[in-house]
This record gives structure tokens, C-alpha cells and sequence, in this order.
């Protein structure tokens, strides 16, 4: 016997223990009386006047604070309506019976959470059933009663015998466990997907299709209430889960030959099962509804499946199944039948329903014609060019829109993709390796230059292959090719009005800072013109005018660097001999971009003279 019992930690008038992984609430409760000295669990409850169930479940918080357990310990073992594990729904929760896996116990492993789950029957870890009975007092072990370690009789747990599981009792236990490494073999768990949480709903939906209650209904079973119950409910799954998936088909098929032989539709003819089935939504159990696909391909001659994933070899494929494929909407696709823009069929089924029908073939042109055609977004990642750039070159008419009376029925863009490959094809085309200082394609934009025509002007001498590209790799998008600074001026120039400078050009040729030079404009120091700029504006300077200013003007950080000193000791200098400055601009809690006149800076050399 090696139950283990970990560390022991004393709480007021209580010895508290820490969970084990995997643990059980009633098997935790257990433990936790045991440390305590109470030889059965009952007996422990009655203490905080409780009998484990439903009560003790919906008030564990305040028997957390009775017991003076750590907050949310006992919560977290808890069954819950819709909890993240599926070993822990209430809904599947065991009320008459608290079985056992004598080789856990044994081991050292606490009560599982899995063995409370009515549809377990086996220790998925030792291949054992589970045992609910004691072999000496005949008695059903019951979560209300028993010891941690002995039944209420006295015999050990780790005596109990040990009984080799079937493999289908294996699987759905590890199934509820939540162990992906089995659910691969059935559920679609690609991309890391987890084993889903109502595992144990959808392990019960298809145990309840085979049983049948008295009245012949199939779908309705009765809560197991002992292992032989949970045995019994899931012995059909044999064939479910040993022969997979040739098994479940072959249910599948079963069920079709039995339901009403002039159903015009797959879901009709399997009722309220395939309703059940459709309810479980999440992409793992696609396995299952392409089992039923492959079944309905052989047993039913109709063209509607409803919601199942059609097979490639059928023709026909129904508008919502194609409106999945194709990421529309089925009413989008419906109205183009009805109108005659694409090809298709439509049937009323008895209940007045319209069946809506799409060859294959027809869905494949849809989606080359949508791939084909791209919105504003998408054409500029391709291109690698801000929304901006991409807006002048829609006004350089290098890239066009295609009306919608143009484009292909159901298709969103407006942008037809290959036009935009051909543009990139034919610029790469032209390279010509050549020395010199080079500029990305990207950044030819309006702060480049304020003149938007001679801009365009650029672009449309790019795209007719009058300016090569220097670099542009296979690899690299429209944005990233590189082309030579002296062309990109060249052109620049040939299209320029006037000689006019941006504040930028002046930053250039003066060394003083562009946003001093901007801030001159602004207060008339400097004479400019301002030009719209996005949505602010930019100022251009005439050489005559920049002249003037540099006739009228010297910059105090200019001045200071001719002398080797500061424009901090300047400005006190200037100050304390009563020389104004001009043009100061606040940045924080200092200033920049003084300017001294240089009358004044002459006075003051007289003065010295």
C-alpha cells in the first residue's frame, strides 16, 4: 500500500494537504479526512455539516473558508456546468457510484477526476476497468461514503481485482482525459488543436444513437448509474472506435437504409441524428462528418448533404457548403443562380424548402476569379507601398480599378492582380546596374518633393522604363527596388517650375536645422510660399529670397561654431550688451534657433573698435 499523502500543512483546528494532479474533489475530501483522522469520508462532511453533492458543489467557495482552505483550491477540482476539462462536467458527473483503478491507488496516484465521469469505465494509463464494487461486502462504493484508502468494510482499495479493459473503453476514457496522442486517431487536431471540451457530450451522442428506449425512439438513453450501466450504454462504440472508421460508416449507412426512403435530402433522412451531429461544431470532429459524407456517397443518390464537407467526386455541391469554401455569404451565391450569373440548380424539397445547387467546377472558377482579384490593401502589400504612394500611383494611371460591371460574378476587389505583376515584371526587366547613391522606391513621395506633378511625372517615366531600377532582386516587392538619386533629380528638375527650395533643401545647403528653417518661414523672417502638403502644408524658398535672409540674418548656432564657443555664452553676451535676438523657437524648457541681425552684430563691432 503507497497512497501518498504529501506534504502536511496545519490550518486552524485543521490538517490541510496540497492538491495532486488529476485529483478528484470527492477523492481530495478523502485525503484530506484521512490526514485528519477520520476513517471515512462521511463522517468528515458531517463535521461541516455536509454530504457530498450538488449543495457542497454549488457552496464549495464557503466550504473553503469553513475548512480554511487556500481560496480557489477546491473550486478548481470542482464539476461545473461548462468547465474548460471535459472530465469535469457536472452534466456526466457520477451520483450513485465512486469507482476505482486499484493500480493508481497502488501507484501512489491520487483519485482521478476522469473516474468520475459516467462514461468512463477504464484507467486509460493501466488498461484496467474500473471497479465500483468491493469483492468482500458487496457494497457499491459511493462518494458518499468509504475511506480514503479502504472500503467501509475495511478491505483495501489496492486489493480490489484488476480486470483488463476493452479497447474501446480505453480510448473514450483517454478520450475525456483529454489525451491528444489517442484523439489524433479520430478527431482532426491539427495545428495543435486541443482534444474539444464537450468531448464527453459528443461521446454520449453517439453512444445514445445506438440504444433505444421503450418506445422504440432511438437518441434518449438512461443515466448510468453503475459501471455495468456505463458498460452497457457503451459497448455499441466498439464498433465505432475498434474499426475505425470502416465501423462508424457502416452505422452511418445503417441509419440512412432506415430512415424515409423519399427524402430528397441527407439530413432529412437521418432526422433528428444529424441535427444532433451538426451541433458539434468545432473543426476536430471533421473526421466524423467526412465519415458520414463517404456513407451518404454510397447509400443516397440525391444532390443535398446538407452541412456535410461534400467529396471531390461529387458534382454537385450545396450553396452553403460552397459559400463555406469560398468565404460568402450562401444568399450572395443563391441570388447569382437565381439571376443566371453563375451555373447552378435549384429544388423545393416537401417542407417548401430551396435547395440551392453549384457544380463543382463552377465553384473552382468562383475562387480563381476572387484569388484574381484583389482590394486596395492587398495590392499594396504586394507592391510594399504606403497608402499614400499607392494613391499616386492610381493618379499616375499605373495601377487601375476594374468596374464592377467588368468583373467576374462575387468578386470583392476591384484590383485585377495580374496587371499589378506585370507592372513589377516589366520595371524589374529593366534594370541597369549603375554606381552612384541610390533611393528605394518607397520613398519616392511628397516628401520628397511638394511638386505632386513632377512626382507622377517620375513615376510614369519608372513604369515606361525611361529610369531603370538599379537593384530589384527577384525576390524583393515593387517598394524595395532601388533607383539612382541622379536620375530620380534629373527628372525632378526637367519638371520643376521654378528653383523653389523646401525647408529641407535650405537644411541641405546651410547646415542649420529644417525645423528652424520651417519656423523662420512661419514668422515671415525667412521670405517663402506655402504649398498644400497632406493635410498641413510645406513653405518654398526662392534662392533671391534666401539671400536676402542671409544678407539681413546670421543664426546664433552658426555664429557660435565659427568661434568656438556656445550659444548659450553668446546669448548671455548678447544679452548683457542689450542685443535682441530674432526667430527663437520654445523646444521643452529651452529655446533654439535664434537669429541675430547683423546690423547689429556691425554696431557692436564699432563699439569695440
Amino acid at each position: 500500500m503507497s497512497l501518498r499523502l504529501c506534504e502536511v500543512y496545519e490550518v486552524p483546528g485543521l490538517f490541510s494537504v496540497p492538491l495532486m494532479k488529476g485529483e478528484s474533489l470527492i477523492g481530495y475530501l478523502r485525503r484530506l479526512a484521512h490526514v485528519n483522522g477520520y476513517r471515512d469520508v462521511s463522517e468528515f462532511l458531517t463535521r461541516f455539516q455536509r454530504k457530498y453533492g450538488r449543495i457542497l458543489v454549488e457552496n464549495i467557495e464557503q466550504l473553503e473558508q469553513e475548512m480554511g482552505l487556500e481560496n480557489g483550491l477546491l473550486v478548481a477540482i470542482s464539476p461545473s456546468a461548462n468547465p474548460e476539462s471535459p472530465s469535469l462536467n457536472w452534466r456526466f458527473e457520477r451520483h450513485h457510484s465512486d469507482p476505482i483503478c486499484p493500480s493508481c491507488l497502488a501507484d501512489g496516484l491520487p483519485f482521478q477526476q476522469t473516474w468520475r465521469h459516467y462514461l468512463v469505465t477504464a484507467c486509460h494509463l493501466h488498461k484496467t476497468r474500473l471497479q465500483d464494487v468491493c469483492p468482500v461486502c458487496k457494497a457499491t462504493l459511493r462518494p458518499t461514503s468509504g475511506g480514503f484508502d479502504k472500503c467501509s468494510c475495511g478491505f483495501s482499495y489496492s486489493d480490489f481485482p484488476r480486470v483488463a479493459a476493452k479497447d474501446h473503453e480505453v480510448i473514450i476514457s483517454a478520450l475525456i482525459a483529454g489525451d491528444s496522442t489517442v484523439g489524433e486517431r479520430f478527431l482532426d487536431l491539427a495545428g495543435g488543436r486541443q482534444v474539444p471540451k464537450d468531448i464527453g457530450a459528443f461521446i454520449n451522442f453517439l453512444a445514445s444513437g445506438f440504444a433505444q428506449n421503450r418506445t422504440g425512439k432511438s437518441g434518449k438513453t438512461q443515466t448510468p448509474k453503475s459501471i455495468a450501466d456505463s458498460l452497457e450504454l457503451i459497448e455499441p462504440l466498439a464498433t465505432v472506435f475498434e474499426h475505425w472508421p470502416n465501423g462508424f460508416e457502416e452505422h452511418v449507412r445503417g441509419l440512412i437504409l432506415a430512415g424515409n426512403s423519399e427524402s430528397n435530402s441527407v439530413p432529412s433522412m437521418l432526422g433528428s441524428w444529424y441535427q444532433r451531429l451538426m451541433k458539434f461544431e468545432d473543426d476536430a470532429y471533421q473526421p466524423f462528418r467526412d465519415a458520414v459524407s463517404r456513407a451518404a456517397s454510397t447509400e443516397f443518390k440525391g444532390a443535398y448533404v446538407g452541412k456535410l464537407t461534400p467529396l471531390q467526386a461529387r458534382e454537385w455541391v450545396s450553396a452553403k457548403q460552397a459559400a463555406k469554401e469560398l468565404g460568402i455569404s450562401a444568399q450572395r451565391l443563391v441570388a447569382e443562380v437565381q439571376s443566371g450569373q453563375i451555373a447552378g440548380k435549384q429544388a423545393r424539397s416537401g417542407y417548401g424548402h430551396r435547395h440551392t445547387m453549384i457544380p463543382r467546377f463552377e465553384i473552382s472558377n468562383i475562387y480563381l476569379d476572387r484569388k484574381r482579384y484583389w482590394d486596395g490593401l492587398q495590392a499594396r502589400d504586394y507592391l510594399g507601398v504606403t497608402r499614400k504612394q499607392f494613391d499616386l500611383l492610381r493618379a499616375s494611371e499605373l495601377i487601375h480599378e476594374v468596374a464592377a460591371e467588368y468583373r467576374p460574378p462575387l468578386v470583392d476587389g476591384c484590383i485585377d492582380s495580374e496587371s499589378l505583376k506585370e507592372l513589377t515584371t516589366n520595371i524589374r526587366n529593366c534594370t541597369q546596374v549603375q554606381a552612384g547613391e541610390t533611393i528605394p522606391f518607397n520613398q519616392l513621395n511628397l516628401r520628397r518633393t511638394t511638386d505632386r506633378a513632377a512626382l507622377m511625372h517620375v513615376l510614369q517615366k519608372i513604369s515606361t522604363g525611361v529610369i531603370k531600377p538599379v537593384v530589384a532582386e527577384e525576390n524583393m516587392r515593387l517598394g524595395e527596388f532601388h533607383f539612382s538619386v541622379s536620375d530620380i533629380d534629373r527628372e525632378l528638375g526637367t519638371q520643376r517650375l521654378s528653383k523653389d527650395w523646401t525647408a529641407n533643401d535650405v537644411a541641405k545647403l546651410t547646415g542649420w536645422k529644417a525645423q528652424a528653417v520651417t519656423h523662420w518661414c512661419k514668422l515671415g523672417l525667412l521670405g517663402s510660399r506655402t504649398v498644400p502638403h497632406g493635410p498641413s502644408e510645406s513653405f518654398l524658398v526662392k534662392p533671391q529670397q534666401l539671400a536676402i535672409f542671409q544678407s539681413e540674418y546670421m543664426p546664433v548656432a552658426t555664429l557660435a561654431r565659427s568661434r568656438g564657443t556656445t550659444s548659450r555664452k553668446l546669448l548671455s553676451d548678447f544679452e548683457s550688451k542689450g542685443i535682441e535676438t530674432h526667430g527663437a523657437q520654445m523646444e521643452g524648457k529651452t529655446t533654439r534657433g535664434h537669429l541675430v541681425k547683423l546690423s547689429d552684430l556691425a554696431s557692436l563691432l564699432s563699439e569695440a573698435a
